[in-house]
């Protein structure tokens, strides 16, 4: 059973952290047949886009003829499907070792060739093509730029201002922060030379938050005029932080509301998920797994496994909150510190810049750079860790990133006593409070929208070209079709929230 839980554990660290791929279905299934074309605009600032974490970019031997997919996109339907298949053969012959050597095949298989030494350097040949100059010089990829999430917002600025005033920045996400904010300093001054600029405009999406946060925190603001944080994680997130503490735990009404988002189902294997759901199954699997379970296989799972799995990634321990990394620390390490003191050390590192991330923002806002924040919620995150039943968009927590707003827990409201600082931040659907935020006057809150709404011609990216081409930095009371809270249909169109 042990295997088991570890199989969890992974798969909520490997989908429910970063990953963003299976969002961009609820998209691409919905492209126009023919596409439009934008026109062209003149502008003094180059743009530069940080990605999120890239599953299906990382390669073996990167940016040679036999570079190779480490693993392709996780298929969340696949692997539930598998995992519920080896279950059903383990209860028919009563042999849980089969149903665990099942179970851990597939975990392998997902994440086996990403392991990291214990000093956060991969084991293997391992990381993403690269593109050091501007986007002019890569015509075989603009080409076949598609349409969903980062492609798509690529697409569109290589339109709008011309290829060779589009910047990309890939990475290895594994590995150290700090190693990307040199990297992407570099590709900022190539940007700014190129054009005489003095500043460059940068998108950044998912785990490219905490990337522009390291930036930030090496470089200063002075290269930037206005920055994006879409779907980000500048705030961190609440996932790494519970499962490096020990804190497991599973929720099954959002783990159903989970799988009926992510599996894209028939409608009879919808019909039948549901009655399933009516019959109580999934808070049977919830008294289960915590009560049984996770208690008494947790310890064991992380010392065997999970340690080295994740507890080497740097990146992981840049996403925890500042508050729970020491106990993390102590927790994953304990007795065996010596052993992987570079990771602890770096560690450490991070924390110092968590500690005055909110600070340093808010210095560089008054000092001149203009900050954006836009993210979705409403819908359900990963229900495997002690904060799993907060509102996010299927991949991080909302709270965190509209950068430290007050909400209402996944399908309920704030309190009818709840009294927000400034009403003027509050939701009509009296489920977030903006004026806790850290930039309240420019965060945006879009209800039912996927991770990394940036998809080609859609009203979503219609209003991120808004705020990246407005001459003044907007704000949530600049334009009447983008007030602050806006809801979408599903298909990543727009209306204000009522």
């Amino acid at each position: 059973m042990k295997r088991l839980i570890a199989v969890l554990l992974s798969l909520t660290l490997l989908c429910g952290t970063c990953a963003f791929s299976a969002s961009a279905l609820w998209f691409c299934k919905d492209q126009p047949a023919e596409e439009p074309v934008f026109e062209k605009i003149d502008t003094e600032y180059p743009f530069v886009l940080v990605r999120g974490m890239d599953f299906g970019g990382l390669l073996f031997s990167p940016g040679t003829e036999e570079a190779k997919p480490v693993m392709g996109d996780p298929d969340v339907k696949l692997i539930v499907r598998s995992v519920a298949n080896a279950l059903f053969k383990g209860l028919l012959a009563d042999n849980w070792d089969r149903f665990t050597d099942e179970a851990l095949a597939i975990a392998d298989s997902i994440l086996g060739n990403m392991a990291l030494t214990k000093d956060g350097l991969p084991q293997f040949d391992t990381g993403v093509e690269q593109y050091p100059e501007s986007l002019a010089h890569y015509p075989e990829y603009t080409e076949k730029l598609g349409n969903g999430v980062e492609e798509g917002l690529l697409k569109r600025a290589v339109q709008t201002y011309g290829a060779d005033k589009v910047y990309y920045y890939n990475y290895d996400w594994r590995i150290d922060p700090f190693v990307h904010a040199e990297r992407l300093h570099d590709l900022i001054e190539t940007a700014k030379k190129d054009h005489g600029a003095k500043k460059v405009n940068l998108v950044c999406c998912s785990m490219g938050g905490i990337l522009t946060d390291s930036y930030l925190y090496k470089y200063g603001a002075g290269s930037l005029h206005r920055v994006l944080f879409i779907s980000s994680t500048f705030s961190g997130t609440y996932v790494t932080s519970d499962l490096l503490n020990g804190r497991v735990k599973v929720y099954g009404d959002q783990l159903y509301q989970f799988l009926t988002l992510k599996l894209d189902l028939n409608p009879v294997t919808a019909f039948l998920l549901k009655a399933v759901y009516k019959m109580g199954l999934f808070r049977g699997v919830e008294k289960l797994a915590n009560n049984v379970l996770i208690p008494k296989l947790k310890d064991r799972v992380y010392e065997t496994y999970m340690r080295d799995m994740f507890g080497t990634m740097p990146v992981l321990w840049a996403l925890t909150q500042p508050e729970d990394l020491d106990s993390a620390l102590d927790y994953i390490f304990h007795g065996k510190e010596n052993d992987y003191k570079t990771v602890i050390g770096l560690a450490k590192e991070y924390k110092k810049m968590n500690l005055q991330r909110n600070d340093m923002l808010r210095r560089m806002q008054k000092e001149g750079l203009e900050i954006i924040v836009a993210a979705s919620y409403g819908l359900p995150v990963v229900p495997f860790y002690e904060r799993g039943n907060v509102q996010g968009d299927t991949v991080l927590e909302s709270p965190l990133m509209l950068g430290g707003a007050t909400m209402s827990v996944l399908g309920e409201k704030l309190p009818d006593d709840y009294v927000p600082q400034d009403k003027r931040f509050f939701s009509p659907d009296r489920e977030i409070d903006l004026s806790t935020a850290v930039f309240p006057e420019t965060t945006w809150a879009l209800k039912d929208v996927p991770h990394v709404f940036t998809s080609f011609a859609t009203d979503c990216q219609e209003m991120i070209m808004w705020m990246l081409n407005e001459k003044n930095c907007p704000t949530v009371f600049t334009d009447a079709r983008y007030p602050q809270f806006l809801q979408s249909n599903g298909k990543l169109e727009l209306s204000p929230l009522k």
